[in-house]
């Protein structure tokens, strides 16, 4: 009986220890895997993991009475690759976590601009109007209005009035259909046959005969149609945009009355307004202003500081067609001091017409006082040429004088020339007549008596040519227009020409003069008495020269002795200065 007492204690340790190791299996099949470690070195052979491999339980009712079952083996001390790789492994799970917690935490998102829904006031809409409401979700709906609709967006300062309308709160659109009205008191008013508002951007697409007012100048601006931006905190300035050819009319009030000057009209493709202060214009730029017809590719206009500028193949034309002027340049900008056109500036290959001058420089400044031409300067690289029916004025920089918009006096300065053509009535020559000086002044005489007998403007009455100065002019022969004219030619420290009716009258210098006058051959007087003396004979007189006696020569005729020149002003209608008479006589 003792034996199998044994027996039965032996079965029930085996029975325990496996129950201990049905256990201990349950919990590790219940707890999550650990991540894969990172692969490290190999263990050397014969190495063995227990952690790694525990020993399953041994099956206790297969094994023989009397048998005990053997021990569990006890695990090695852990070895220098054994720690590298625990090591390994807690660096991976803190990195896993870290990515798991980063991947949890949303990015941080840029603040989107402030905008709400549109919070409809219908309040003074017509009592007979009629109103469908539609419910999409909880806080969203579609409103159709007939009858007459008046509302706006609580917390902005506007209204809306239509015929009818229609509101989609959800995209926060409100359609507006027939004799479609939006203001915004004290700033804008725009009517329209159809529009639409996006009640989130602040924004009217009107359509269909706009006119947009700025109720506080009072420009206006008409087209099919044009887009409103109103102001808010991300939009401070509020501006308009009329993108297909459209007409703005611009009213200026002036600074010290309040009355509102003439209006500027202006058309183009496309039109942008900043705050009703800054207006910009594209495409077939037209201006009419005040008698003045204005073209060019773009412009802009600034209210504030009353400046226009045209760009692009600019041109400005005047309205009086008695006393046409045109302006051309590839910029032309304008200048207004209290509504009052004042000044305007061509630049870049600039050119001005009038009735009777033309000026060609790089720049063009033209001044004007009470809406008429006061002066003109000319300047900037290159030459600056003024071209008038008598003279053609050329030097580095001119200013011309106006006078009742007629030429007064035009002054040259750096290395100016002045060419004149010749009195045509007494003399034909191609050539002209020349005056060159470090500055010329031409003074035109525009009385009335002057300009009595004269169409193509005031004639010339003097010029004076100033520091190295020399002048080159013909006279007419004695022989008539047809006769070949003489050469006066004089240089001296000043020069003044004087005319009469267009012609040279007298050239007079002062101080360093010097000069020469030549007559042409055919102008040469015949000696009378030889002539007499040779009629009474009944001979005639050869034109050869006679030939001298063999043996005998003659000797060559000395040119006649320089005169020498008076102390004071000379007269170039005397012979003047240096002398040189360069012609033959018989003896």
């Amino acid at each position: 009986m003792r034996p199998r007492r044994q027996l039965t204690v032996t079965h029930r340790a085996a029975m325990r220890l496996a129950l201990l190791a049905i256990i201990v299996a349950a919990a590790c099949r219940g707890t999550p895997k650990p991540p894969a470690p990172k692969p490290v070195a190999k263990q050397p052979a014969g190495a063995s993991d227990s952690a790694a491999k525990p020993l399953p339980p041994k099956d206790s009712v297969a094994r023989p009475a009397g048998v005990t079952p053997p021990a569990l083996p006890q695990t090695a001390p852990p070895t220098k690759a054994d720690s590298t790789k625990a090591d390994s492994v807690k660096a991976a799970a803190v990195a896993d976590s870290a990515m798991k917690a980063a991947a949890k935490t949303p990015p941080k998102k840029k603040p989107a601009p402030t905008s709400r829904n549109c919070l409809l006031d219908m309040t003074e809409s017509p009592p007979e109007n009629r109103m469908q409401y539609q419910r999409i979700s909880d806080g969203v709906s579609n409103m159709f209005i007939g009858g007459g609709f008046v509302g706006r967006c609580q917390g902005e300062n506007n209204r809306l009035m239509a015929d009818s309308a229609e509101h989609f709160e959800g995209p926060g659109i409100i359609n507006l259909f027939g004799n479609v009205v939006y203001e915004e008191p004290r700033k804008m008013q725009v009517r329209a046959t159809h529009a639409i508002y996006f009640t989130r951007e602040g924004r009217l697409f009107a359509d269909g005969g706009v006119i947009a007012t700025a109720l506080e100048s009072g420009s206006t601006f008409s087209g099919s149609s044009m887009e409103y931006y109103r102001a808010t905190t991300e939009r401070p300035v509020a501006k308009l945009v009329a993108p297909n050819r459209s007409t703005v009319t611009l009213i200026e009030k002036d600074s010290v009355t309040g009355k509102p000057g003439p209006p500027t009209t202006v058309m183009a493709n496309r039109f942008e307004d900043a705050g009703d202060s800054l207006l910009y214009a594209w495409g077939d730029v037209v201006i009419t202003r005040e008698k003045l017809t204005g073209r060019s590719d773009s412009a802009s206009f600034d209210k504030l500081s009353e400046m226009s500028r045209l760009m692009r193949a600019a041109r400005i034309i005047n309205a009086d067609t008695a006393r046409r002027f045109t302006l051309n340049g590839d910029t032309i900008d304008l200048y207004s001091t209290n509504r009052q056109l004042d000044r305007v500036v061509a630049l870049h290959k600039s050119h001005a017409t009038t009735s009777d001058m033309q000026l060609d420089a790089e720049r063009i400044d033209l001044r004007l006082k009470a809406q008429q031409l006061t002066d003109a300067y000319a300047f900037g690289p290159g030459r600056a040429r003024a071209t008038t029916p008598q003279q053609d004025v050329e030097a580095d920089s001119l200013r011309i004088r106006m006078v009742d918009k007629l030429a007064r006096e035009v002054r040259a300065v750096g290395g100016a020339r002045a060419v004149g053509a010749v009195d045509s009535t007494k003399i034909r020559t191609p050539e002209k007549d020349v005056l060159r000086g470090d500055s010329i002044f031409a003074f035109f005489d525009s009385s009335a008596a002057a300009m009595k007998d004269t169409v193509k403007g005031p004639p010339i009455k003097e010029i004076r040519a100033l520091s190295n100065a020399s002048s080159l002019f013909h006279m007419p022969s004695s022989k008539g227009r047809d006769g070949k004219p003489s050469i006066n030619y004089v240089r001296g420290a000043r020069i003044f020409v004087s005319f009469d009716t267009g012609a040279v009258r007298t050239v007079r210098v002062d101080e360093q003069a010097s000069g020469l006058y030549l007559e042409p051959e055919d102008s040469i007087i015949v000696d009378t008495l030889a002539a007499k003396d040779s009629a009474g004979k009944g001979g005639k007189k050869s034109a050869k020269p006679a030939t001298p006696p063999k043996g005998k020569t003659t000797a060559p005729a000395k040119p006649p002795t320089p005169i020498k020149p008076p102390a004071g002003p000379v007269d170039a209608m005397v012979p003047p200065l240096t002398l040189f008479a360069f012609r033959s006589r018989r003896s």
